[in-house]
C-alpha cells in the first residue's frame, strides 16, 4: 500500500519535473542562466501578438463576441509575467516544499499519511497537458492544412489581431506574424500546462505538511506537549509563509482566469445561440475550448477545496481533541504554548484577498456566465 503510493508520487514528481523544465523554473544550482530565462523568452514571443490583440480589442470593444475571443492569449502572458515578477518567491517556494516533503517521505508511517489521494493529484498534470495541447493545436492546424493544400498561400493568422503595421498576405512581415503566433501557441502550451499543474503540486505538498502537523498534534500529552506544540508552531509558520507565497504568485492568475473565462463562456454560448448554421469543425473547437476554460477554473477550485477540507475537517478537529485529552490545565507552560497555537492565523487560500479559492469559485463562474448570457439575450431582443 505504502509502496504503491510512493510509486505514484515518484511518477507525479517526474511529470512535474519535466513540465517545470519546459518553462525553466529550476533552481540556480540545477540550471544555467539561459535555461532559467525561458519564461522571459516565451514572453517575448507574446509581445507582438498581445499588442495586436489589444488593438483588436479596442477596435471591436462594442462587439462582445469578438472582443472576448482576444483575451485568451492575454492569460498566458499574465501567467508568465506573474512568475517572472515573483521569481524569487517561486524559487523559494519550490525549494522549501520539495526539501520539506523529501524529509517527510523518509518515514514509512508519514509516507502513508501524507501521500493520500496522490493518484488523483498525479493525474491532473497529464490531463491538463494533453487537453491544453489538443485545444491549442486545433487552432494552429487549420492554417497548416491551408498551406498544404496550396490555396494560393492565402492562409489566415491564428488569432484575432490588428497589428499596428499592416502586412500584405504572403509578404515577409505577414509570414513573420504567422511564425510569431505559432511560436506563441507553443509557448502557451508550455506555460499553461506547466504552471496550472504546478499549482496542484504545491497544494498536494501543503496538504502533506498539514497532515504531519495534524499527526503530531494528535499525540500531545502532559509529558511532551510543550515540545510538540512548539514544533507545530514552527512548522505552521513555514506553512503560512508557503501559502502566502502561493497567494502572491497565483492570486492575480486565478482572479483573471475566473473573470475572463466567465466572459469567454458567456460570449461563446451567446454566439452559438444566435448562429443559424455552425460547421462541425467549429462546433468541436468551441466545445474543446469551452471545456478547457471550465477545467482551468475547476482545477484551481478543486485544489483549493482539498486544502480547505484538510484544514477544517482534520487539523482543527484533531487539535481540539488533543487539547481536551492533554493534561494542560495544571501546566502553565503548556497552557501558554496552546494559547500561542490557538492564536495562529487560519490557513485560507485566497485570490488577491478578494475570493476564497474553493469549489464555490467554480460555481460562481458558471452562475456569472449564465447571468451575462441572459443579459446579452435581453439586449439582443431589444
Amino acid at each position: 500500500m505504502v509502496q504503491d503510493k510512493q510509486l505514484e508520487f515518484v511518477k507525479f514528481k517526474n511529470i512535474m519535473r519535466k513540465l517545470v523544465f519546459t518553462v525553466g523554473l529550476c533552481t540556480k544550482e540545477d540550471s544555467s542562466f539561459l535555461h532559467r530565462s525561458l519564461l522571459i523568452i516565451y514572453l517575448l514571443f507574446y509581445v507582438i501578438p498581445v499588442i495586436g490583440a489589444c488593438n483588436f480589442l479596442i477596435t471591436n470593444i462594442s462587439n462582445i463576441s469578438l472582443a472576448t475571443r482576444t483575451v485568451t492569449q492575454l492569460l498566458g502572458f499574465l501567467t508568465a509575467a506573474c512568475f517572472i515578477i515573483n521569481r524569487k518567491d517561486a524559487d523559494d517556494l519550490h525549494s522549501v516544499l520539495d526539501l520539506y516533503f523529501e524529509k517527510l517521505l523518509q518515514s514509512r508511517k508519514m509516507s502513508n499519511m501524507v501521500l493520500g489521494k496522490v493518484r488523483t493529484f498525479r493525474r491532473w498534470p497529464t490531463f491538463i497537458t494533453t487537453f491544453v495541447t489538443i485545444v491549442c493545436m486545433s487552432y494552429a492546424i487549420i492554417p497548416i492544412i491551408s498551406i498544404v493544400k496550396q490555396l494560393r498561400h492565402r492562409y489566415n493568422l491564428l488569432y484575432l489581431t490588428i497589428y499596428p503595421i499592416k502586412a500584405r498576405r504572403s509578404s515577409l512581415l505577414y509570414n513573420f506574424y504567422f511564425f510569431d503566433e505559432y511560436v506563441m501557441t507553443i509557448s502557451m502550451i508550455f506555460i499553461t500546462s506547466s504552471l496550472d499543474s504546478l499549482f496542484t503540486y504545491y497544494i498536494f505538498q501543503l496538504i502533506g505538511m498539514l497532515r504531519e502537523i495534524s499527526y503530531h498534534i494528535s499525540i500531545i500529552d502532559d509529558k511532551n506537549g510543550e515540545i510538540i506544540v512548539r514544533q507545530c508552531v514552527d512548522k505552521y509558520q513555514v506553512l503560512l509563509k508557503a501559502c502566502n507565497q502561493l497567494r502572491k504568485i497565483y492570486g492575480p492568475i486565478i482572479l483573471w482566469t475566473m473573470n475572463v473565462n466567465a466572459l469567454i463562456l458567456c460570449a461563446a454560448i451567446f454566439q452559438l445561440s444566435i448562429a443559424k448554421t455552425i460547421p462541425v469543425i467549429s462546433m468541436i473547437i468551441f466545445a474543446a475550448h469551452a471545456s478547457l476554460k471550465l477545467v482551468q477554473v475547476y482545477v484551481y477550485a478543486w485544489s483549493g477545496t482539498q486544502l480547505t477540507i484538510e484544514v477544517i475537517n482534520h487539523t482543527h478537529e484533531k487539535f481540539r481533541e488533543s487539547i481536551y485529552a492533554a493534561n494542560w490545565a495544571g501546566n502553565a507552560r503548556l497552557k501558554s504554548s496552546i494559547i500561542i497555537m490557538l492564536a495562529q492565523k487560519p490557513l485560507i487560500l485566497t485570490a488577491c484577498g478578494l475570493l476564497n479559492v474553493t469549489i464555490e469559485m467554480f460555481v460562481k463562474v458558471i452562475n456569472t456566465s449564465v447571468s451575462y448570457f441572459l443579459l446579452l439575450k435581453t439586449f439582443d431582443q431589444k
